[in-house]
């Protein structure tokens, strides 16, 4: 059981950070070159069935043989009305398929990828496909806003002909908070600087789910070839890695999110793709997703099979095809005039 395939979305327009500093002054996100910025008809769910498509085409599947549909966002175009089965009727899945959002906290990527990999183990059924897209906003007169991109990435999972199979995972639940927070109602993520509480509390939780997990399957660093630690800045997951006695170069083939930015929940499976679209044969890697506010989620699997895309687009195809845009046509395309 585990990943049989994988497909990702990235939005052609694009924003550098000097943009931000000849409108502001300053660019608050110092390990962001760009930000993939989502044009005014993308939603969530636009770019989840872009990626969808990408990952039936990358592995030959047809959207017939889903069995499940699950879909996660911190920002799903509806709040009531479910958005998995919009995925699912737009890829052309069967009625029967089930299908489920997963929301509310940039760790639901992962959380939604182990609940398909839930029902497939359950055998209700033999494949699952997770989709992962999301384009979250801030205050566009706040610094949080800087960070915060746009993407999409899918993953199949199933029996018997996976690609990379899943060795273990593990969930921890922690409460924090003011660390990032959208209230119901509201457009705009937030949080409330609070310093080194927030950085003691991620570091405790990030720590403790790698640490539990290769204790769990009796690994250690030494027996992983790429680590990828989501839900901190890539350069706050490197000290964090080094914590775990994991070297740089295990951790750096994860920083696509620095060309891309913050894209909430579907951060995690976006490096997840990059690092399966990198590994060889037999190599082993080990993801861990925090939640600001929840906790975090860590998954370990070994690369058995080939992942490359066979078609369409792969990540780095996504990642040269660009289009740059200015401040002012930023706002514009975000509709951040007059927006709360």
């Amino acid at each position: 059981m585990g990943i049989i395939g994988y497909g990702v979305y990235i939005p052609r327009q694009r924003i550098k950070r000097e943009e931000y500093q000849k409108a502001w002054g300053y660019f608050a996100a110092r390990w962001l070159e760009e930000k993939a910025v989502a044009d005014f008809d993308e939603d969530a769910v636009t770019m989840a069935v872009e990626a969808a498509s990408n990952a039936l085409r990358n592995t030959g599947y047809d959207a017939s043989l889903i069995d499940a549909l699950y879909f996660a966002s911190t920002s799903p175009p509806y709040a009531e009305k479910q958005n998995a089965t919009t995925i699912a009727t737009a890829l052309g899945c069967r009625n029967d398929t089930a299908t489920m959002d997963v929301t509310s906290s940039p760790r639901c990527g992962l959380s939604a990828l182990l609940s398909c990999l839930d029902y497939v183990d359950s055998l209700r059924g033999k494949t699952s496909l997770v989709v992962a897209s999301d384009s979250p906003s801030g205050d566009p007169s706040g610094p949080f806003d800087h960070q915060l991109g746009s993407g999409a990435a899918a993953i199949i999972l199933g029996r018997g002909l996976a690609n990379g199979a899943v060795e273990g995972s593990i969930s921890l639940t922690s409460e924090s908070l003011g660390e990032r927070f959208r209230r119901d109602g509201q457009r705009f993520v937030t949080t409330i600087d609070l310093g080194r509480y927030h950085d003691a509390g991620s570091e405790g939780v990030i720590l403790s789910c790698v640490g539990e997990l290769m204790k769990k399957l009796g690994r250690s660093p030494k027996d992983y070839d790429f680590l990828a630690i989501l839900g901190v800045d890539p350069s706050r997951g490197i000290e964090l890695a080094k914590k775990l006695s994991f070297e740089e170069t295990q951790t750096t083939s994860s920083m696509v999110l620095g060309k891309i930015g913050d894209v909430g929940a579907a951060s995690s499976l976006i490096v997840l793709s990059k690092l399966l679209e990198s590994a060889s044969f037999k190599q082993r890697l080990l993801l861990c997703a925090y939640g600001p506010g929840s906790g975090a989620d860590a998954l370990s699997l070994v690369v058995d099979g080939e992942m490359k895309a066979a078609s369409g687009l792969s990540l780095d195809e996504y990642l040269a095809r660009k289009s740059y845009i200015d401040y002012a046509s930023y706002l514009k395309i975000r509709r951040f005039f007059g927006a709360s």
